[in-house]
């Protein structure tokens, strides 16, 4: 046998949400480039029957799907299928004992059962050394069933064809780019969007899928500008006059600062909405803003100590929900 497994990944059917992945880093171009078309093909796995192949024009990639979750594996080209399948097959079997469906269903981060890829790298290993794969029986019965049943083969235009569909494609159209795919059996190369392609484009996120935590952190924070902005009203309305002249200069500055503040709270509770994931050493800068405008009102007798200690506790808890996480896109540490 020649050729190794070089990736997995495993992602929820429905939505394309991924699970758990290889986390090794291969930096050579066309292995990051077959891995982009990889996670493509995680979110449109749907569009397709249940047992797939795709030849990216450097590597294979090899798909099963079955209990609302698919399997997606890298090989290169030399790689024998039948191999990859039982790959496929062995993880997705790990995968079940390991997660039920409420399990999988319950997940609203990426890359949240990371924890898997402990079995992955296991597993990959052995395939990728033919000493340590003892069982004959299975590597038999996966070749006859491939031979029965051959996986239907994604062609690259297949893939993108999917991406502009909306909706799920209809399993009859599924056969007819399978049988034009037959009277045509030469691949086109297309240019992959440089985005990133693991986030979802024109993505809005539902309230009721942020954890309570999230949500408490996201009212308070949004209580913390409205009461600022409120005071800003307040001043507003009795007038400059209503203060000395020499106390004017005090009162604008203390204005500037509440508006400052107040639109920090506001970017806090919005980027906590928009995704649980951002470790940028920007928001940690928007923290430490909002404690120093608090500070300085309080140096300037606009705001009592209490009140100081309140808008600085939930912007730090906010800083640290959101380098937490509980939404990422993808995990900072993981190279998937």
């Amino acid at each position: 046998m020649s050729g190794n497994v070089l990736f997995a990944m495993i992602a929820r059917l429905k939505d394309g949400l991924p699970l758990s992945a290889a986390t090794d880093h291969d930096p050579n171009r066309r292995v990051l480039e077959s891995k982009k078309y990889a996670k493509i093909l995680s979110r449109k796995a749907a569009h397709f029957p249940d047992r797939c192949s795709m030849f990216t024009g450097s590597h294979w990639l090899y798909v099963i799907s079955s209990l609302g979750v698919c399997f997606i594996t890298m090989c290169e080209e030399s790689y024998p299928s039948v191999l990859a399948f039982c790959f496929l097959d062995e993880l997705q079997r790990e995968f079940i004992s390991s997660y039920d469906n409420r399990k999988v269903d319950s997940v609203v981060r990426p890359y949240a059962l990371i924890d898997f890829d402990r079995v992955i790298q296991k597993t990959k290993q052995r395939y990728n050394n033919t000493l340590t794969l003892s069982n004959r029986k299975k590597f038999s019965d996966m070749t006859l069933e491939v031979k029965l049943r051959p996986p239907y083969r994604i062609s690259i235009e297949d893939l993108q064809s999917s991406s502009n569909a909306n909706g799920h494609t209809p399993f009859h159209q599924v056969q007819t780019h399978q049988q034009s795919h037959h009277r045509n059996t030469a691949f086109h190369t297309v240019n992959i969007v440089d985005a990133d392609p693991h986030e979802p484009k024109n993505f809005t996120r539902p309230f009721n899928t942020l954890d309570w935590m999230a949500k408490l952190l996201l009212v308070l924070s949004i209580l913390c500008g409205t009461l600022n902005l409120s005071r800003i009203i307040l001043v507003l309305t009795f007038g400059a006059k209503a203060y000395e002249p020499e106390e004017q200069v005090i009162v604008i500055k203390a204005m500037l600062t509440l508006l400052v503040s107040s639109l920090l709270c506001y970017r806090q509770a919005f980027t906590l909405w928009e995704t649980v994931a951002k470790r940028s050493p920007r928001e940690v800068a928007v923290c430490a803003l909002i404690i120093l405008c608090n500070l300085y009102l309080y140096h300037l007798y606009w705001r009592f100590l209490f009140t100081v200690a309140f808008h600085s506790l939930i912007a730090v808890a906010v800083t640290i929900k959101l380098r937490a996480g509980s939404f990422e896109w993808k995990l900072p540490h993981y190279t998937v």
